[in-house]
C-alpha cells in the first residue's frame, strides 16, 4: 500500500482559547480498511474505521510521539477490534467477527477496552477499563475521563455505504465559562443535521469555533498501511524452538502464514526456516 490515500488530523484551539479541537476526515482510512480486509462486510469495516479514527485522534493529542494501540473485546458482533497507530502516521487494524451473534451492534458491553502506549524509549503503558454502554465514542470518552481525567466529547461516524467517515474531539478547557460550554454542547448536538460528506476538517473547526479564526496547532498526515514484511516474519519464526519449527511442517510444506492486518500471505518452505535436511 505504498500509494495509500492520505488522511489528515488537525488539532486546533478556538479563537477565544476556551476549547481544544481535533478533527479528522477518515475516508482515506476507510479505503485502506476495505482494501486490506476484503473478507469483512461493509458494516464491520465501518466499525474498524471508527476505532482507527478514535486512535488517530488520541495519538494526535500526544503529538504523534507514541505508538498507540486500542483493543476492544466485547459482547457485540465484533469479538475483538484492534487499532494500531504509529508515530510515523501509519495505522492498521483488524476485526474478529463473532459468528454466534449475527445481528445487533458491533461493539457492546460487557467487555474491556485496553489502551497501550509506547513512548519513544519503548516503555509501554497499558490501561484496561470495563466497557460502558454505547459504541466506540462512549468507550473512548469513558477512557479519557477515567484514565486521563479529561472531560471531552468524541463524535465518530462512518457510512458503510459510501465510506464517508471522520471524527471530532471537543475538549473544553478548565476555565471555559458556563455560557461558552453551553454553546459547545449545542454545536455538538446540532452536528447531526450536517451530512457526512460536508464534514471536512475546515468545516468542523469553523462549526465549533462558531465562525472562522480557529488557531491551528498541528496538521498530521495519516495512512492506512500494514507494517508486515517477510523479513520480520522470518525473524520471529527463527526464534521458535526446534520442536516448534518441526511442528510447523508436520503436515508437509510449504506453510502459509497470513497477516491478520492486511491479508498478505507468506509461503514458507522448510529450508527457508531450518536449512536443508
Amino acid at each position: 500500500m505504498t500509494d495509500a490515500p492520505v488522511a489528515r488530523v488537525v488539532r486546533a484551539l478556538t479563537s477565544d482559547h476556551q476549547v481544544r479541537l481535533a478533527a479528522l476526515n477518515a475516508s482515506p482510512l476507510w479505503d485502506g480498511v476495505r482494501r486490506g480486509h476484503p473478507h469483512l462486510e461493509a458494516e464491520a469495516c465501518a466499525c474498524l474505521t471508527e476505532l482507527l479514527t478514535a486512535n488517530a485522534i488520541l495519538m494526535a493529542r500526544g503529538m504523534l510521539q507514541e505508538r498507540t494501540q486500542l483493543l476492544l473485546k466485547g459482547a457485540g458482533r465484533a469479538r475483538a477490534v484492534v487499532a494500531d497507530a504509529w508515530p510515523d502516521g501509519t495505522l492498521r487494524g483488524v476485526l474478529d467477527t463473532n459468528a454466534h451473534i449475527p445481528e445487533g451492534p458491533w461493539v457492546a458491553a460487557p467487555g474491556i477496552l485496553q489502551v497501550m502506549r509506547s513512548n519513544p524509549s519503548g516503555q509501554p503503558y497499558i490501561g484496561s477499563l470495563s466497557m460502558v454502554e454505547g459504541g466506540i465514542s462512549a468507550q473512548m470518552e469513558a477512557y479519557l475521563q477515567t484514565s486521563e481525567q479529561i472531560q471531552a466529547s468524541l463524535t465518530l461516524w462512518c457510512d458503510s455505504a459510501t465510506g464517508e467517515s471522520g471524527g471530532l474531539l471537543v475538549e473544553p478547557l478548565p476555565d471555559c465559562p458556563p455560557e461558552r460550554l453551553a454553546r459547545v454542547v449545542q454545536g455538538i448536538d446540532n452536528l447531526d443535521v450536517v451530512p457526512f460528506w460536508e464534514r471536512t476538517t475546515d468545516f468542523l473547526l469553523e462549526w465549533m469555533n462558531q465562525g472562522p479564526g480557529a488557531e491551528i496547532l498541528t496538521r498530521s498526515d495519516l495512512t492506512y498501511r500494514c507494517r508486515c514484511t517477510r523479513e520480520a516474519l522470518m525473524a520471529t519464526l527463527k526464534g521458535f524452538s526446534e520442536e516448534q519449527k518441526e511442528g510447523l511442517f508436520a503436515e508437509g510444506e510449504p506453510i502459509e502464514v497470513r497477516c491478520d492486518y492486511c491479508g498478505t500471505a507468506y509461503h514458507i518452505h522448510r529450508p527457508d526456516l531450518m536449512g536443508p535436511r
